[in-house]
């Protein structure tokens, strides 16, 4: 193995595990911040390609592992293969208002999950942020504009931004 890649913060990747029952399954990423309620997260697929950014509350983290093969195998592929992410330059003390207005200001679409389900609840564009609301330009499966959706910004447990889906919705979006 490349003594450069060895050599890398290997303490900020890691295995991430949120389902109680289901110790096999994990993901993998780079911990870019964390404040009181969030993780901020670069994924990694275990292919080694970038997926975006996501944005994790501490408390559906079930577990967490560092230095690991698997670890080390998906960010030497990580390398190799030259991938890289956004760099995120926005606010680091409220990473949920922080990712918004980055996602926003980057025209990014995003994928909501909301209170205590698994699933993504909305995606598309930021259109508004206030202090208590989160305010969507829907976007759907064939990257067309679907509407409006607003949501409390409290009832948000996850966000995943500039993802594989994502990235894929917008370009599709970009080229109607």
């Amino acid at each position: 193995m490349n003594k450069k890649i060895q050599n890398e913060q290997s303490d900020n990747w890691v295995e991430i595990y949120t389902d109680d029952y289901d110790f096999e399954s994990c993901s993998i990423a780079k911990i870019l911040a964390d404040d009181s309620y969030y993780y901020l997260l670069a994924n990694v697929t275990p292919r080694g390609k970038s997926d975006g950014l996501y944005l994790l509350k501490h408390d559906d983290v079930v577990g967490l592992q560092r230095n690991t093969a698997y670890i080390n195998k998906v960010k030497t592929l990580y390398h190799l293969k030259q991938e890289n992410h956004l760099e995120y330059n926005g606010e680091k003390q409220n990473l949920l208002l922080g990712l918004l207005h980055f996602a926003k200001q980057k025209e990014l679409i995003i994928s909501v999950v909301m209170g205590d389900s698994d699933l993504y609840g909305l995606q598309g564009f930021v259109k508004d942020i206030d202090e208590e609301i989160l305010t969507i330009t829907n976007v759907n499966s064939f990257g067309d504009e679907d509407g409006e959706s607003a949501v409390l910004l409290k009832d948000i447990s996850a966000i995943a931004c500039d993802d594989e889906n994502g990235s894929d919705l917008k370009l599709l979006h970009s080229n109607k």
